[in-house]
């Protein structure tokens, strides 16, 4: 049997899409094309209708992590029922046996990474709301600490202008009791 093979540019002009487009989701969906002695891209009967299929989600608005997922045949039930046994082959191989494996393993890889994110995440917690706690006694045991000796100074000040103005006042109560001889500072202007 004889098999037909496409370029790239026939490929689009057939699929109705751009050649960066197909370039792209091979490379975003992890598609394996084969290639030709000269390195171009070569698409079969199979790798055609994967992309019309991949087209179609497009249009239907899946993602392409959705397509994936359709594609791989993980969660296909839930993502999409009525077609969710479609399972393209590339190469002969079946995508779906290949990425289940890995998926399997993402997924144990996912549970092992989020376990410790989450106990390094509480760790973290800890460390932080303790480090934070003694910053924060730390400074306001500081503002008070200056807060009291700036309190002190305005004490001192205070004392000092009250007992200069007692001294004033007395100074002045003595010069004009009787008796008393006048300071200079308070003469009288007719001598």
């Amino acid at each position: 049997m004889k098999h037909t093979y496409f370029s790239i540019s026939d490929a689009s002009k057939k699929l109705n899409v751009e050649s960066h487009v197909l370039r792209y989701w091979e490379e975003e969906l992890n598609l394996n094309i084969p290639r030709n002695e000269q390195g171009h891209r070569c698409y079969d009967d199979d790798h055609m209708a994967t992309f019309k299929y991949i087209s179609e989600l497009r249009d239907d608005g899946y993602s392409l992590n959705e397509i994936r997922s359709i594609l791989s045949g993980e969660n296909t039930q839930k993502i999409l029922p009525e077609k969710a046994n479609f399972k393209p082959k590339l190469n002969n191989i079946n995508v779906s046996e290949e990425d289940e494996r890995l998926e399997k393993f993402r997924q144990i890889m996912g549970s092992i990474i989020g376990q410790a994110m989450e106990n390094n995440n509480e760790r973290l917690a800890t460390i932080i709301s303790d480090n934070t706690s003694e910053r924060i006694l730390k400074e306001m045991n500081y503002l008070f600490r200056t807060f009291d000796e700036d309190e002190d100074v305005r004490i001192r000040q205070l004392e000092a202008a009250i007992n200069a103005a007692v001294s004033t006042k007395k100074e002045i109560a003595l010069s004009k009791s009787p008796g008393r001889k006048k300071h200079k500072l308070f003469k009288n202007k007719k001598e």
